[in-house]
């Protein structure tokens, strides 16, 4: 009976190969660990396309030429140019926000106009008086007769005033 390895065995080894394969590629291998890639890339399809892949990634990087010309002055205006667009962006809000404060102002938002952006303000104690005879929704009435259930008396609410639960 043969066990797989779980997938986090898996992914150990195909980050030991492919860091096998690299360090062939760079030469930083013992002589064992080339026999081992030899044997590998004459065996196994997945191994050679890997190798394939940064082999073409390692010539690829080798001959892509940097630009030598590069001028710092313009690095330096590029840089400068995006800070500056930065800050007219900035500015630009912040101005946009100040514009509105005081259009909001002038139209009477802040002050104690019959604006619906007016400020509460302090109103006389009898305002804000409680009716305590006259509830906001009505309330009703508790029955005095009581019911029976069973011999059990029965609240107004239809609860067993002695239940056994």
């Amino acid at each position: 009976m043969t066990i797989l390895p779980c997938c986090h065995d898996l992914d150990a080894i195909k980050r030991d190969r492919f860091e096998l394969l690299s360090a062939y590629l760079d030469g930083e291998v013992t002589p064992e660990e080339r026999q081992k890639v030899l044997c590998w890339l004459q065996q196994d399809d997945g191994a050679r396309v890997l190798y394939n892949r940064l082999l073409a990634l390692r010539q690829g990087l080798r001959t892509q030429s940097v630009s030598s010309d590069c001028d710092a002055e313009a690095t330096l205006v590029g840089v400068f140019h995006c800070l500056n667009r930065r800050l007219r962006l900035v500015a630009m809000a912040g101005l946009g926000v100040a514009a509105i404060g005081v259009v909001n102002l002038l139209s009477g938002g802040a002050g104690t106009g019959h604006s619906s952006w007016r400020m509460a303000t302090s109103t006389p104690p009898e305002a804000l008086q409680i009716a305590l005879d006259r509830p906001a929704f009505p309330i009703p009435e508790a029955s005095s007769a009581m019911s029976t259930d069973l011999g059990n008396p029965i609240e107004s609410g239809g609860l067993p005033i002695d239940s056994e639960l």
